[in-house]
């Protein structure tokens, strides 16, 4: 029986951000000073100053993030999440103890913010809106920890305005380099910006060129650098033992065991900054660890769902650094040894062109499209540059789908035996989810 996707008045989720959705592009400005300006009459309430860690990074940021959340919250520590962008609803941003807030907390909080934003700031951005609910939401929670991801880069990024404990540097690649650089060494040093002095800046292997930049903002933020690669305390590293050691090749700890090992390391240090600056006990316990990691989820990232008996891959690898750690999960996983049907689209600020030398290796058939976007590229674009190296691989079909509803069906109604792979931008996997009716958490087809 031919797929048909569910009617879209069905799915979709009007948000109260709507009229702020365009607001995503223009001049960077400082965001501790505009922060401050909107969140004045909760300064002194500590709104800057809830515990928490700052991560940034052109990959990895967001499990790491969601590492850190799970293993501090089964540690019964109250745990507030930001993260960006939102996969189907923006609610996903703002979560209390690993759940999304309510769309009617998420209103009052936001119109709260929208009301204020009229007077002391009209030109605030979409993020800046956003920080400013999410950190309102979270003093309102008395969180105990903030576990904070970076939007863009670190230097003028809103979430600057935080005090973090600890802050991170998961990888550096050139992204972004209209505002960060057009250099390793320039994006890692705006990117370092985020750490503290006297305080831990945990850092991940990067280039000896991005490892220059980062060390010159360190010259000026004072920050304690922890590289990964380091020791950690034994309890840490014999989980790691055992996760790598798991029979269990697929499981999503140790698909992304770079990313835990920074997570631990991050841990340990706030552990140790939470019993110094603010003499709060925090003591792992290695059966509650073991657990929070195995319980560790990522929507979009390697995520498998059924749908109409039919196995679809949510992997949003929106940069091709991104993309080559997807394909080398595809060859740990059940299906290593079958390809796919894979659908694609990319925003034309992303270097798609990399990324599409990639496909080949997985993908039987390639089908790309397009999003609701100014910024979209436009698939047939993608399909004619595809195209240009397709000869070597004649096996692979390839067709140019404008209408994002059509290109779904299709790849539904074609090699049923085959998983579908739906990959490209963060916002491109969330039309998707969203079109299928689908919720970010698993369990919902």
């Amino acid at each position: 029986m031919t797929y048909k996707l569910p009617s879209q008045s069905n799915v979709k989720k009007n948000s109260i951000l709507e009229p702020y959705f365009d607001r995503v592009r223009g001049k960077i400005i400082p965001g501790a000073h505009r922060l401050q300006i909107l969140l004045q009459d909760w300064i002194e309430e500590g709104i800057f100053q809830i515990p928490s860690v700052l991560v940034t990074g052109s990959n990895g940021k967001g499990t790491t993030c969601a590492f850190i959340e799970s293993i501090l919250r089964h540690h019964d520590l109250k745990t507030g999440l930001y993260t960006s962008p939102h996969l189907i609803h923006p609610n996903e941003r703002i979560r209390i103890n690993g759940i999304p807030i309510s769309e009617n907390d998420l209103e009052n909080n936001l119109n709260t913010i929208i009301d204020i934003t009229k007077v002391r700031l009209p030109d605030a951005s979409l993020f800046e809106i956003l920080t400013a609910t999410a950190l309102l939401t979270f003093l309102k929670e008395k969180i105990d920890f903030l576990i904070c991801e970076v939007g863009l880069g670190g230097l003028y990024d809103s979430t600057n305005s935080i005090s973090p404990l600890v802050s991170i540097l998961t990888s550096v690649s050139l992204e972004h380099t209209d505002f960060l650089g057009k250099t390793l060494k320039k994006i890692s040093s705006d990117k370092s910006f985020v750490s503290r002095r006297n305080k831990p800046f945990i850092v991940n292997n990067i280039s000896e060129e991005a490892l220059e930049g980062l060390m010159e903002t360190v010259q000026i933020t004072g920050a304690n650098i922890i590289h990964t690669k380091d020791k950690l305390p034994q309890i840490f590293e014999n989980q790691i033992t055992q996760t790598l050691n798991s029979k269990n090749n697929f499981n999503f700890a140790k698909l992304n065991i770079i990313n835990l090992r920074t997570a631990l390391h991050a841990v340990e240090s706030v552990k140790n900054e939470l019993k110094q600056e603010l003499n709060k006990n925090f003591e792992v316990d290695p059966k509650i660890l073991e657990k929070s990691i195995l319980k560790t989820e990522w929507p979009g990232r390697f995520d498998i769902r059924k749908i109409n008996e039919r196995t679809v891959i949510f992997d949003a690898s929106h940069n091709p650094e991104g993309f080559q750690y997807f394909v080398n999960e595809y060859f740990q996983s059940p299906f290593s040894k079958v390809k796919c049907v894979l659908i694609f689209a990319s925003l034309s600020d992303k270097d798609w062109k990399k990324t599409l030398s990639l496909i080949p290796e997985i993908a039987d058939s390639v089908i790309f499209t397009e999003i609701s976007s100014q910024r979209s590229e436009i698939s047939e674009n993608i399909s004619n540059y595809f195209n240009m190296f397709k000869s070597k691989y004649d096996s692979i079909s390839c067709s140019s789908i404008k209408n994002l509803d059509h290109a779904l069906e299709s790849a539904m109604n074609q090699k049923q035996d085959l998983p579908i792979v739906i990959t490209g931008s963060i916002a491109f996997i969330g039309a998707a989810m969203e079109r299928f009716g689908i919720s970010f958490h698993r369990g919902t087809e």
